[in-house]
């Protein structure tokens, strides 16, 4: 079964896309929006991306650590990162994350 994604002019419901699991929202060749569901079990290991990204916080709490620097993140934080930046997170409760990625254009 194809992992349905928002289409272009639709308005979909953050609280529940994709429910209780990582999902894509939007993936097109210029960038990419997940949701991202953090289980309080399951820390992200270290990585990072290419092109910047932008991570808000739509519920929960967690830890989000940028090269070894902790940044919570609640309901309604936000941040940015350059490409390339060494980053993971973790929480105490499920959280859930928007992410987006810009893929680089070479």
């Amino acid at each position: 079964m194809a992992l349905e994604h928002a289409t272009p002019g639709s308005v979909i419901d953050l609280k529940t896309f994709g429910e209780q699991r990582t999902t894509a929202v939007v993936k097109q060749p210029e960038f990419e929006v997940l949701r991202v569901v953090v289980k309080p079990e399951k820390p992200f290991p270290e990585h990072k991306v290419d092109g910047p990204i932008t991570v808000q916080c739509l519920s929960g709490s967690c830890t989000f650590f940028v090269e070894d620097e902790p940044n919570p993140l609640t309901p309604g934080s936000w941040l940015f990162l350059s490409g390339g930046t060494l980053h993971t997170l973790e929480s105490q409760e499920e959280c859930v994350l928007l992410v987006t990625i810009l893929f680089n254009s070479k």
